[in-house]
């Protein structure tokens, strides 16, 4: 997430909640009326069967894990090149930065080859971009709707003042699919540090593309949304396009896709010798086919009580990824797991489940707040046996899997992937985090594999290379927090911080927000 825009906004969002709390919602009144669309079926499967080895089964799709941020970005850059019907995207951030640009422009140069392209983007973090999108929905092939509109669209902030309980919870959901046949969840939103773009900051994230009937529960999710009263046109909230504003959005935008921006970009450079490329250019891509579900919440989970569960995927998530018989490996950036998640994980150990947790160190983490709710459950989890991992902020490249490409010779480093995997078998991958906000609050979706290959991925990075990226928390003879890293030094107070930092986040710990967080 946007380190400054979430943190301002979630600090709003919690004082706000805690003044009126946040489980009722009143009724949305849609404030334009949307024309129903549904996904286009491809007219044929040239887009797979360049791309894809042959499907082997058709009750079994076809998984593959998109680690590296340049693979993920030019897997989708690719896709979009050679869509042949449709592509549709959801998405909770899109930022104006050159990956954004670079994928508009390829997505307004599907429309002009007759590609149909639907948009779909929470209406949080667009204020900026409404211009853009509302002139983009000028082409006869694209259209953008903005999902649970702020109340009020110039003092955005007001709404959070007079409409609180239903603008605080927000979609959350990433999903790509193109011609109706390849579908790419995970946890990136579009923005630079999703992509390794920035030589400042990166995100260790994860993707996992997916063709077979996983992508057509998928576009039925997406219909799910695009059609859903809360799914406002950009005409309706903005007003029409500027064609003015169009032509000259274009002429831009063509300059993205063009082959002297490709030879004057570093990073466009970067992208053309991403691994995937290369795996494109000698032939089809290796998938791992294997039995996958999609979860995905309901969209009026924003506007029911959140103790509403029914509208909630995290329960069904849950029940499909079953119980753990000898190891978990769970990794969240933002992980609180409240008192009956402490009580699964004791039922897991006392069981003899060896339970591995990786999350953000209080110098990595984007939110500092969620950090505050995550620090009050350490010790316990520690006392019950849990191996427990913090993400460093700063360290060198390295060639291992889930390695960070930056322009410099180290990155400051945020973890945003989230997956849990259980035994040899069983793994998830979405959009969810493991805290209340996004069990109870947002809209979020993922992937449940029955998968051996991707299961195997992650538990070998976590024993072989994880000590490169990540502080082993445990506790020392006194029964005080420690942190270890590789080298063996050890550490008595929150790695990389300074005092400040520290007294801030256990002032924030003291405070009953934690269902909000």
């Amino acid at each position: 997430m946007d380190q400054h825009f979430h943190f301002r906004s979630l600090c709003i969002s919690l004082f706000l909640g805690y003044l009126l709390g946040c489980t009722s919602v009143p009724e949305y009144q849609s404030v334009s009326e949307q024309e129903p669309s549904y996904a286009l079926t491809a007219e044929d499967t040239q887009l797979v069967d360049k791309f894809f080895d042959e499907q082997p089964d058709p009750d079994l799709s076809g998984f593959y894990p998109l680690i590296d941020g340049l693979d993920a970005f030019a897997a989708r850059i690719a896709l979009i090149d050679a869509a042949h019907t449709s592509v549709d995207i959801q998405y909770y951030l899109y930022h104006r930065q050159e990956s954004g640009a670079l994928l508009a422009a390829y997505l307004l140069k599907a429309a002009e080859r007759g590609v149909r392209v639907r948009i779909l983007l929470d209406d949080m973090s667009q204020a900026e971009s409404e211009q853009d999108l509302a002139a983009l929905a000028l082409h006869e092939n694209i259209e953008v709707r903005l999902f649970n509109p702020l109340s009020h669209r110039n003092l955005r902030f007001l709404s959070f003042l007079t409409d609180y309980p239903r603008v605080s919870r927000r979609m959350h959901n990433k999903t790509f699919i193109v011609d109706s046949q390849v579908f790419i969840t995970g946890g990136r939103n579009i923005g630079n540090a999703y992509f390794s773009g920035e030589d400042h900051a990166q995100f260790v994230d994860l993707d996992v593309l997916g063709i077979g009937p996983i992508v057509e529960k998928a576009a039925h999710a997406f219909d799910l949304y695009w059609n859903n009263p809360l799914a406002e046109t950009i005409e309706g909230l903005y007003g029409g396009g500027d064609n003015k504003h169009y032509q000259q959005l274009s002429e831009n935008l063509k300059r993205y896709s063009s082959k002297d921006y490709g030879q004057d970009s570093p990073y466009v450079k970067r992208l053309k010798e991403s691994d995937i490329v290369s795996q494109l250019r000698q032939g089809k891509l290796n998938l791992d086919w294997s039995p996958g579900y999609l979860y995905v919440d309901d969209p009026n989970k924003l506007i029911t009580d959140s103790r509403d569960t029914t509208t909630h995927m995290a329960p069904k998530m849950l029940v499909a990824m079953g119980t753990p018989r000898d190891t978990a490996v769970i990794v969240s950036p933002y992980f609180i797991p409240r008192k009956s998640g402490v009580a699964l994980i004791k039922k897991w150990r006392d069981q003899g489940v060896d339970v591995t947790i990786l999350t953000n160190s209080l110098s990595a983490t984007d939110v500092p707040v969620v950090h505050a709710g995550y620090s009050n459950y350490r010790k316990e989890l520690l006392e019950m046996g849990v191996n427990l991992w913090e993400l460093k902020r700063n360290f060198d490249e390295t060639e291992e899997p889930l390695k960070i490409k930056s322009f410099g010779g180290s990155s400051t480093a945020s973890l945003h992937a989230k997956t849990m995997a259980y035994d040899d078998d069983r793994i998830f991958i979405g959009s969810l985090n493991l805290d209340p906000r996004s069990f109870n609050l947002n809209t979020e979706q993922g992937v449940v594999m029955e998968s051996h290959l991707f299961n195997k991925m992650l538990r070998d990075w976590v024993k072989n290379n994880m000590p490169d990226f990540a502080w082993r928390v445990t506790l020392d003879e006194n029964g005080d927090l420690q942190w270890q890293d590789k080298s063996g030094t050890v550490l008595h107070e929150e790695p990389e911080t300074t005092g400040w930092q520290r007294f801030t986040v256990w002032m924030m710990s003291l405070l009953p927000i934690e269902k909000a967080l």
